[in-house]
């Protein structure tokens, strides 16, 4: 059966992440996110055949923010398996992730 998790992050855990309310937010979290999950796939693979990420507007009092959606299949140990390896995340941005935000119109400190 069809199953997600929401990540509850456009970032690694130990890095800063762009704030609803500042300007330019969409863009820069729609940058932060993609970057993310090109990164999860570098340090975890591709996602098993069937499973997929999909970036998501969530409505909240304080505006819309974004947010990173893993579909997977409950009854796939393949799928789970991934599911449960990336819900570990990354620390911090890897180098190629550093590069991708620093080529971009990216506005938050990448060390």
């Amino acid at each position: 059966m069809t199953d997600y998790i929401e990540l509850v992050t456009t970032t690694p855990v130990d890095e800063p992440c762009a704030q609803v309310g500042m300007e330019d937010y969409m863009n820069q979290a729609r940058l932060e996110a993609r970057t993310y999950i090109a990164q999860l796939q570098r340090v975890y693979g591709a996602p098993p055949v069937g499973a997929h990420f999909k970036i998501i507007r969530c409505p909240h009092d304080f505006g819309t923010y974004l947010d990173i959606r893993f579909y997977y299949d409950d009854e796939d140990q393949r799928h789970v398996a991934y599911m449960d390896n990336i819900e570990q995340g990354c620390e911090r941005w890897d180098e190629k992730a550093r590069q991708t935000l620093g080529t971009q119109s990216y506005q938050l400190q990448v060390p």
